[in-house]
């Protein structure tokens, strides 16, 4: 086994490892030139943020003008509504005013918080402007600073040019409330970006006001706020600090996949050793197996031949003889079925027919069928009795068969002088619990944690030799209670007997 290990493990490492490790060499050889791309595409990079920037303020405005161009009357309560909820959503938005374009006549005027006179007075020329590119079916907004606020101004389109709809802004609130989250999202740790006043270069905005500036700058217009520039640039790391930690980071997301390249290189190498190890004990598994069915083959055929032959001089004899018969018959039967059993289980073509079962009844059925077993191995056996019903759902043949197994294992390893089995019902918690316990040989803390394992068997000393088996028993009441909603598990010290519990769910 350790040789055909090692011969797998070289043949990975050849196919696995090798190309990964050339690949890894490669990357690291390439790091250096993407410093340089870094350099060159930064400025460009730049540029694309503050578009966005400006984008995401574009967005803004035309969410607000797509918001008031409805088909409806300025004077409406509809339109009241709509403006009302743009005024609680966007601070920013101090007043909307709606006019006719033919007469200047104001149509309808609403305030935010507080209500203040609006004098500007558009100009037919603009008008004219703006209907051309209505025409065109272009709906444009301009911008005209008013004092210290911001006039927004547009033809909606559901009114043809006949109506013009301004809105007066506070620009303070509109970079506070609208654009400073995307800014600081933008930022986040390289970037510093800042709106400053484009005549007295005031710094309206910043994102980070500790931080001191580089010089690597570069600055925009803001569409829709006319007298301010838009400025980023660096924090105070340097392109080829940039460089460098990006080398770093690279060269961590390579020692990463190689951790994960040999993280499955284990994974894929304990795989094959458990399935060899699997493989190992099905070889023991058919051994023991074989074994097993041959002593009562043997024994059948013996004592067969010897009826055949007359060579039985009493009735006694001949009742001995084919009392051995009938149990070496039964024992087979159970050997071929618990085999039979797993192999279904193992292709999922078990059907359960589950019914309504009193344990009450069905439990000491199937302790009396064990009755001539415990009685050839010198075994006294308690049933516990209990008060009440004790109803449970499960497949009659497949409870006979685990309580059965159960059984058979208390009667192999039981070895003290005076033996005993007890056999208990238990409420606990909407669980119904069969407990078989016996004052066996028990079993070690390191051997419980296997027992249910399919093929394993405890072969300390000579047990194995001592209680012949095929290790399918305990996994075969493990997938059985599973399939019936429930678990089995064990309480066992060495030399101090054994308990199993079966533990289903109660059927009111």
């Amino acid at each position: 086994m350790v040789r055909t290990l090692a011969k797998i493990s070289l043949i990975l490492l050849i196919i696995v490892a090798l190309p990964i490790g050339f690949f890894f060499v490669r990357e690291l050889s390439a790091l250096s030139k993407n410093e340089q791309m870094v350099e060159r595409v930064f400025s460009t990079q730049l540029e694309s943020i503050l578009y966005s920037i400006n984008q995401y303020s574009e967005n803004v405005v035309q969410h607000w003008k797509q918001s008031l161009d409805q088909p409806i009357e300025p004077e409406s309560g509809i339109m009241k509504g709509l403006v009302e909820n743009l005024f609680q959503n966007n601070q920013a938005i101090l007043a909307v005013r709606f006019s006719d374009t033919t007469t200047s006549e104001e149509q309808a005027q609403y305030f935010n918080d507080s209500i203040f006179a609006i004098d500007t007075e558009i100009p037919r020329k603009k008008i004219e402007v703006l209907r051309g590119f209505l025409e065109e079916n272009y709906q444009r907004v301009e911008i005209e600073p008013s004092g210290d606020y911001l006039i927004f101004y547009f033809l909606p389109k559901s009114k043809n040019g006949e109506q013009i709809c301004q809105l007066i802004i506070d620009p303070d609130l509109f970079i506070q409330q609208n654009l400073r989250p995307t800014m600081q999202k933008v930022a986040q740790d390289l970037f510093y970006i800042s709106i400053s006043d484009s005549i007295s270069g005031e710094v309206l905005f910043e994102t980070d006001r500790e931080n001191e500036l580089s010089h690597s700058v570069e600055k925009a217009t803001m569409w829709y706020l006319p007298t301010s520039k838009l400025g980023i640039h660096l924090k105070t790391k340097t392109i080829e600090q940039l460089a460098s930690e990006r080398t770093q980071r690279d060269n961590y997301m390579l020692l990463g996949m190689g951790l994960f390249v040999a993280m499955g290189f284990i994974f894929v190498f304990i795989n094959i050793r458990k399935e060899m190890k699997l493989a190992e004990l099905k070889s023991e598994f058919v051994a023991n197996v074989s074994h097993e069915i041959r002593t009562p083959l043997a024994l059948i055929s013996m004592y067969a031949e010897t009826l055949l032959l007359k060579r039985i001089k009493t009735e006694e004899k001949k009742e001995e003889y084919l009392k051995t018969i009938q149990q070496e018959s039964t024992r087979l039967t159970g050997i071929v079925n618990r085999i039979l059993n797993f192999s279904r289980i193992e292709k999922n073509r078990v059907k359960y027919h589950f019914e309504n079962i009193d344990l009450k009844q069905v439990i000491p059925e199937i302790v009396h069928s064990f009755d001539s077993h415990f009685e050839t191995a010198n075994i006294h056996c308690h049933q516990e009795s209990f008060e009440g019903s004790v109803w449970v759902q499960a497949d009659r043949e497949s409870l006979k068969t685990i309580v059965g197994n159960l059984l058979d294992n208390a009667i192999k390893y039981s070895d003290a002088e005076k033996k005993i089995v007890r056999v208990r019902i238990r409420k606990k918690a909407k669980q119904i619990w069969i407990e078989v316990e016996d004052n066996g040989i028990g079993i070690s803390a390191k051997n419980q944690k296997h027992i249910f394992e399919q093929f394993y068997r405890v072969t300390e000393g000579d047990l194995a030799h001592k209680a012949k088996g095929s290790g399918l028993g305990l996994n075969l009441v493990k997938r059985i209670m599973k399939a019936h909603g429930g678990s089995v598990v064990v309480r066992s010290k060495l030399e101090e007997g054994s308990t199993f519990i079966l533990k289903f769910p109660e059927k009111k």
